[in-house]
């Protein structure tokens, strides 16, 4: 039996892997096959074979506009994927976004008629407040909790450096260890080795990815928001969740990327040149994510 030749392309097959990925989300469960991600370029099934495993390389820029409006994605993430610069993993993680940094009114609307629907019967002023305080954003303590952590590391340039604060507080640790993409397997595990300690587990690579840094940060937040009981309502539904979710990411990008210093290095930053990916650069993140926090950030006169 005649042997494969050896992968010519990789980046290509990443790009593939990517495509399918994108068509999976998209389809929601319906079974993607390998000629439904060929179609995006008029593949027949050979090219199609080639394509997926590296044996076509795939880098005209007509190819990228094409992939891009197909799966209605951004077409710096495909061009970075075809390029090398992202892996299939990384680029899924910044189509499918970064979450929700403040809440979404139609989420809270839903919430607010849930809670009514459990309390009708003593519903008045008071039920309002409650749900009010139980459902908002604490930010200014998110705030305190955040500038309380980059004091005690003696933080003041980007980047911030995640072992420095494992390093300052003993309770939390980090471990590097072997993901397989493959398995579907979450890039970031969250153990309790024993009652008040964390282990955060993150995939072993050569360097740490944007996303990986932002994920750790936002595991981070678990401890750290409920040490300073900074938490979710109390009543286990979708809601409480959402909750939960949206101040993680909310502490995450301020560890990460607080504004103040945001503001510090746009005035260093060279004008004729793309800013946010300049800013991604100095931060070590994504241009995807660096896009989002400035535009927030811009929106507000003063924040951390």
């Amino acid at each position: 039996m005649k042997k494969d030749m050896a992968v010519k392309y990789p980046h290509s097959a990443n790009l593939f892997q990517f495509c399918r990925k994108v068509l999976d989300h998209k389809f929601g469960g319906i079974r993607v096959i390998d000629q439904d991600v060929g179609q995006i370029l008029g593949f027949d099934p050979a090219d199609c074979s080639h394509w997926k495993k590296g044996k076509k390389n795939i880098r005209s820029i007509q190819a990228m506009k094409s992939i891009a409006k197909h799966l209605g994605v951004d077409e710096r993430l495909v061009v970075d994927v075809a390029s090398g610069e992202m892996t299939e993993w990384e680029a899924f993680y910044e189509y499918t976004g970064y979450g929700d940094f403040s809440p979404d009114p139609k989420v809270l609307d839903s919430a607010k008629k849930e809670y009514y629907r459990r309390n009708a019967n003593t519903w008045g002023r008071d039920k309002e407040l409650e749900f009010k305080k139980q459902f908002e954003i604490n930010e200014p303590e998110i705030n305190r909790i955040v500038r309380s952590i980059h004091e005690t590391i003696n933080f003041h340039e980007a980047p911030l450096y995640l072992p420095e604060i494992v390093a300052a507080y003993p309770e939390l640790a980090m471990r590097a260890v072997d993901k397989n993409p493959e398995k579907n397997e979450e890039p970031i595990t969250v153990l309790e080795p024993e009652p008040g300690r964390i282990m955060i587990e993150y995939p072993m690579d050569v360097k740490m990815r944007p996303y990986i840094r932002y994920r750790i940060a936002k595991a981070m937040a678990a401890y750290f928001l409920k040490k300073h009981s900074v938490t979710p309502p109390a009543d286990n539904t979708e809601h409480s969740t959402y909750i939960a979710e949206v101040q993680a990411n909310l502490f995450a990008a301020k560890l990460l990327t607080p504004a103040y210093l945001i503001r510090k290095e746009l005035a260093n930053l060279d004008a004729a040149k793309d800013i946010v990916a300049q800013l991604a650069d100095v931060f070590w993140m994504s241009k995807t994510f660096m896009n989002g926090r400035l535009k927030e950030i811009l929106e507000k006169s003063a924040e951390i």
